[in-house]
């Protein structure tokens, strides 16, 4: 790639929005050779300085990255803005990045919000979660986390009930509730599909079901699990290009 002058005086400019959208340019055409791409630096939610502090507020602690926090914080406050009834719930929150952004957007300290994981990490994978390539992405134990960092990072949340254990043995404890916003971070089919089969019955309508892992060649278990489950449905899912997917409830009951 041949070097462009113009450019570099731009990536030393005394004006910093001249300089950000140089080296956004800059990376954007070296990422390109190799098939990648970055979010564009003007974007607004990359500069909200309402989730540049919640980030802070969580510090360095790994958790899925910045556009896909600001997706489920902005889910969650137009679950409250629509007024829609109901607790929430997280399937897979390893050290509770998610669930830190949801309950921040709801700000609603008297709504329970119910998480489940091993903490463990990942039970086996099926032949359903082999990557079209042929490569297994996931091995039993991956990504697993320290409950006592998980319950730490998240104790400012009262409302925030635990649940230890592989997905679904602990479902029956709640399935008396009904739900507003559910997300699905569980990486494999059976586990997505017992989440849905679940949670989806008892979602209030108007509510909004999310999973982490749809759009993901290293998830192919997901994609099939929520494409067979609403194959049927008159709701569709909405796939987003961060990799997410979430699909609202239209109807009451079903």
């Amino acid at each position: 790639m041949a070097f462009s002058l113009k450019n570099f005086l731009k990536r030393h400019s005394a004006n910093p929005v001249t300089r950000r959208k140089a080296w956004n340019k800059y990376f954007e055409r070296r990422l390109e050779r190799h098939g990648l791409h970055i979010y564009k630096g003007h974007l607004n939610w990359a500069l909200s300085p309402e989730l540049a502090a919640l980030h802070e507020r969580w510090g360095d602690t790994p958790g899925i990255p910045a556009d896909r926090c600001c997706f489920l914080y902005n889910l969650a406050r137009q679950v409250a803005a629509r007024g829609i009834p109901g607790d929430t719930a997280e399937c897979g929150v390893r050290f509770g990045k998610s669930s830190f952004f949801i309950m921040s957007g709801l700000g609603d300290p008297v709504r329970p919000h119910h998480v489940f994981d091993s903490f463990s990490g990942l039970s086996e994978a099926g032949e359903a979660d082999v990557a079209m390539d042929g490569v297994k992405s996931w091995s039993a134990g991956d990504i697993a986390a320290d409950e006592r960092v998980c319950r730490e990072k998240l104790a400012a949340f009262e409302q925030c009930n635990f649940y230890r254990g592989w997905i679904p043995e602990r479902f029956p404890e709640i399935e008396d509730r009904r739900f507003a916003l559910v997300h699905i971070d569980v990486d494999l089919l059976e586990p997505t599909r017992d989440a849905l089969e679940f949670f989806w019955p008892r979602l209030e309508a108007g509510g909004v079901i999310v999973s982490d892992d749809y759009g993901f060649a290293t998830c192919p278990g997901v994609t099939r699990a929520f494409d067979e489950f609403f194959a049927e449905r008159p709701e569709k899912p909405l796939p987003i290009p961060t990799g997410q997917v979430l699909v609202w409830k239209d109807r009451p009951g079903a």
